[in-house]
């Protein structure tokens, strides 16, 4: 009984020295996106990533000047086109299931990209992942930044699985 109340207690123990570790990654990772949406991360003076919106998010985006709203979400909400034209925003909708990306999602993608290269756009998803992920490709393949400096972006935001990393080596290797 005593080795049982024993380990109990230092079970108990490390659990409760683990808590504010994780309270404060919570806690910085939530600084570290602070925004409009979750996840959202700033690439640069012109380009964000993020996920849904949060309380208040589409007044913050429209603070923020920005002007593209490309949202990557296979089933996004109803009623989000109209909500951001209310707003000035162009809404565009280039659907990408989360467990099966194609080569052809990345290319509407960069079309996108492209034709809005000098507006102020917001890369959307659910949760930052598709988002992060068609950026990153996005700024590697055409804009040619280096992968170490994209790199840094995508994993601001979060560690690719294998299945998105497969995905995001096959357009890398097979790009012009």
């Amino acid at each position: 009984m005593r080795r049982i109340l024993n380990n109990f207690s230092t079970t108990i123990a490390m659990f409760v020295l683990a808590i504010p570790n994780g309270v404060s990654a919570q806690m910085n990772s939530a600084e570290a996106h602070a925004g409009p949406a979750m996840n959202y991360h700033r690439v640069d003076d012109r380009l964000a990533t993020g996920g849904h919106f949060v309380d208040g998010g589409l007044a913050d985006l429209h603070g923020q000047g920005v002007k593209v709203v490309i949202d990557l979400r296979d089933k996004p909400p109803s009623g989000q086109k109209e909500k951001l034209a209310k707003l000035g925003i162009e809404w565009i909708n280039i659907p990408v299931v989360w467990k099966a990306p194609k080569q052809r999602d990345f290319d509407r993608f960069s079309r996108a990209m492209s034709k809005h290269q000098d507006d102020n756009v917001l890369v959307q998803c659910q949760a930052n992942y598709r988002a992060s992920a068609m950026t990153y490709l996005y700024r590697v393949v055409v804009e040619k930044v280096p992968e170490k400096d994209a790199k840094e972006d995508l994993r601001a935001v979060w560690e690719p699985n294998d299945l998105w990393q497969d995905y995001m080596n096959g357009i890398i290797e097979t790009a012009p």
